[in-house]
């Protein structure tokens, strides 16, 4: 019987269990987290720390093929940027030269950050990082690890995640207290195309596939955010509040070239085919704790 390979998860928040979830049927699925979480089940889960001194001796027990490093940040200071993006990218690599023998390729998440305020210019894949505050030189620290290092890499860079878990953006359609006083440019991935993306990645390897070291993965449909919110405020029946449309807007415009090269399809290819469905989910939890 052929035996599943081996995908190892360095850090199962919200996205790196979704991953692991999406990849379960195909592939032999373990995860790594710094807390435990009470009667996880999906898929096996090893509670420890890439800084543990037992890191290297699982990791060697382990032996995946292929490593996804998902880590987040324990708060939104300089020091726990360091320690996710830059010490902890940097032992991940050291450990996986010295313990896996089949080990294939690494997959590093990084985000949008590491462009900085830059604007009026559209970012894609060739654009120049310029990062201006901790979060997003410590992501492009841990970026240019992964590029320099003599593992086989790809950086996946991600714009504003979304999707049914992350629903906060539909509160604050709803209230208007607490809408932002200025618009600007807002840049979306759904969560299921994330993780639908990397299993498009995988399956390219395990075809013998080249993939590209980076890609940047936004819905190439950059949007206002009052326009979004105006969306959906209609979508749960509320109507548009007024804005200015004459208003300068500011901040980034993303577009990935790689993606589509990949040939990879978004299931969710702009905000408002995203927001429904979310919406809709929203509304069918409703009815249901109506029901109980």
């Amino acid at each position: 019987m052929e035996v599943s390979p081996t995908v190892l998860i360095v850090g199962c928040g919200k996205l790196g269990i979704k991953i692991g979830e999406n990849l379960n049927e195909q592939f032999n699925i373990v995860g790594i987290k710094r807390k435990s979480v009470d009667d996880y089940n999906d898929f096996r889960m090893i509670y420890l720390d890439v800084f543990d001194p037992l890191f290297d001796k699982t990791l060697k027990s382990i032996d995946p093929k292929y490593v996804v490093y998902a880590v987040s940040a324990d708060d939104q200071s300089p020091l726990s940027y360091k320690n996710a993006y830059f010490d902890g990218v940097k032992k991940s690599i050291r450990s996986i030269s010295d313990n896996c023998t089949q080990f294939k390729h690494l997959f590093f998440i990084s985000s949008t950050r590491v462009y900085g305020s830059q604007s009026n210019i559209l970012l894609t894949e060739s654009t120049i990082p310029k990062p201006h505050e901790f979060g997003g030189k410590a992501l492009y620290d841990g970026e240019l690890l992964v590029a320099n290092s003599d593992l086989s890499a790809t950086t996946l860079r991600l714009s504003g995640i979304y999707g049914a878990q992350r629903t906060h953006l539909v509160k604050i359609a709803k209230e208007q207290p607490l809408w932002p006083e200025k618009n600007r440019w807002t840049n979306r991935i759904h969560d299921e195309d994330i993780v639908n993306f990397i299993s498009h990645l995988l399956n390219k390897l395990e075809n013998n596939c080249l993939i590209e070291t980076l890609y940047l993965l936004t819905d190439n449909k950059p949007a206002k955010l009052f326009d979004v919110l105006n969306f959906i405020r209609s979508s749960v029946g509320l109507n548009s509040l007024d804005v200015n449309k004459f208003d300068s807007v500011e901040g980034k415009q993303l577009k990935s070239i790689t993606t589509k090269q990949a040939g990879f399809i978004f299931k969710y290819p702009d905000y408002k085919s995203g927001y429904r469905s979310i919406i809709l989910d929203l509304n069918k939890q409703s009815k249901n704790s109506d029901v109980a």
